[in-house]
């Protein structure tokens, strides 16, 4: 270098760095892409697919300005809400380490030095716990719903709010991170509570294991997960796996299909815990894609259309939220004209699975496609609106808003003869048109009689009386 004109060096050298800044910069650009490439199907994070900003709009909920001639205030949110992004559970974190050691035993240590030095982060005996990004999910989803309808929720108890979880610690969990977050937008510091009660109930949350039917035929019946295990073991996965022997330089005989999917899950809970992980450098787009409708085959069976009683067994559930609705409505008409509006519940949050969302979505009819998701038809499913990355991440969520209208003459006097009432339906903090309905904002009888056979004829104890399984496939 000694012989270069002086001149020339130092382009040189600003040549190389700025060419160094470049591929760092492509090269984060790549990982950035990635990422938003990375769903998960049911173990997508939800800020990767739904924005979660804490700027929103005050009271964005509360009115509801685009029904002509009449002036709409909520009165009352009902929201059932997935646990938060939690770790994997003990017997998936003990298979990784398997898979691990049985990798590192046929690779040559230079061809993939991050996974040949691995090493497990995940905790032990964690019983599938909630992690920080988890909590985060949830007390960001507090603070947002909060400010949406602050109005409606800023001068009341806590005796007015309904907190309703499963036996399952992550749903406690996250009710307690999403109070945090609710709590610290509609409060000072000083009014907020530490302690709130929750109500443990599984008749609600868990209603798939309480269900023999839905036990029996379809969650721990084989011959139900047919197109599951079809697609398992046909050429799609198979062309993932040669695509990993060859990456691994590996023999083709140390990894089952089902483990391939352990593969693309571990790196989907070790991003979303630490941020990166090398099991994913073993994955490209292609096999992302892939292995996502895998999962979305395994949710439409397990939480979607696949099977009737999957979506029936959700009915005392959705009876819940809408009797929650009728007595709101009752309270209100009830009320005598010199007496202060009260006694009901304004706000009702309800802390499940996605077991618990996805046959609620199915029995109010959303995200049907109108061809099911099958092993052979991946292609045709490209635009499926049963995708479980979008509609089912952890800390998904259903709200239900019911509004008080009245003509807007009267919108600012006590006393009102009569007043309407509509039904919105926010998932994932958008609005979703309710089946049946022609605007958004939707009569709430009408929504009421679409669904009352549901509502009002939910027998849950004779719908899931175990029966002989050739009645029920």
């Amino acid at each position: 270098m000694s012989g270069m004109h002086p001149l020339k060096h130092n382009m040189f050298r600003h040549k190389s760095i700025s060419l160094l800044f470049l591929f760092c910069f492509a090269t984060l650009a790549s990982l950035s892409l990635s990422l938003e490439s990375k769903h998960f199907s049911g173990k997508t994070p939800y800020s990767w697919v739904h924005p979660t900003a804490d700027d929103v709009k005050e009271d964005e909920w509360y009115n509801m300005e685009n029904l002509q001639g009449m002036a709409c205030n909520a009165v009352h949110a009902s929201a059932i809400i997935r646990h938060g992004a939690r770790y994997p559970g003990l017997e998936d974190v003990n298979h990784i380490i398997d898979i691990h050691h049985r990798l590192v035993n046929a690779m040559e240590p230079d061809v993939n030095t991050r996974l040949y030095e691995w090493k497990n982060r995940f905790p032990s005996n964690n019983n599938k716990a909630l992690h920080h990004l988890g909590e985060e999910e949830q007390e960001g989803l507090g603070r947002r719903i909060a400010r949406r309808l602050h109005t409606l929720f800023v001068d009341e108890d806590i005796a007015d709010f309904r907190f309703i979880v499963s036996t399952m610690q992550r749903t406690k969990e996250s009710a307690s991170a999403f109070y945090e977050g609710f709590t610290s937008a509609i409060h000072t510091e000083d009014d907020i509570k530490d302690e709130f009660d929750t109500e443990v109930n599984d008749e609600l949350m868990r209603f798939f294991a309480l269900c023999a039917k839905y036990v029996y035929s379809v969650d721990q019946n084989k011959t139900a997960y047919k197109e599951y295990h079809k697609f398992l073991e046909g050429p799609e996965i198979n062309a993932v796996t040669k695509k990993i022997y060859k990456k691994l330089g590996i023999a083709e005989d140390i990894l089952t299909p089902a483990e391939i999917r352990l593969i693309y899950l571990a790196c989907g809970y070790e991003t979303a815990a630490f941020q990166s992980s090398p099991w994913c450098s073993v994955l490209d787009d292609d096999d992302m894609e892939i292995l996502e409708y895998l999962g979305d085959i395994r949710h439409s069976i397990k939480n979607g259309y696949a099977h009737n009683i999957t979506w029936q067994q959700s009915c005392p559930l959705l009876s819940e939220i809408f009797f929650g609705l009728d007595e709101t409505i009752a309270e209100i008409e009830n009320t005598e004209e010199d007496e202060e509006v009260g006694g009901f519940i304004v706000g009702q949050f309800a802390f499940g699975h996605a077991e618990t969302l996805g046959p609620l979505y199915a029995i109010l009819g959303l995200y049907n496609d109108t061809v099911p998701i099958r092993a052979d038809n991946k292609i045709q499913q490209d635009e499926r609106l049963f995708r479980a990355s979008k509609i089912l991440p952890f800390s998904a969520n259903a709200v239900f808003v019911l509004y008080e209208c009245v003509p807007e003459e009267f919108k600012d006097h006590d006393e009102v003869d009569s007043a309407e009432y509509y039904l919105q339906l926010f998932v994932n903090e958008q609005p979703v048109l309710i089946p049946g309905c022609q605007e958004m904002h939707c009569p709430y009888n009408q929504v009421r009689d679409r669904y009352s056979d549901y509502i009002d004829r939910c027998d849950f104890k004779k719908m899931c009386k175990k029966s002989p399984l050739k009645d029920e496939l």
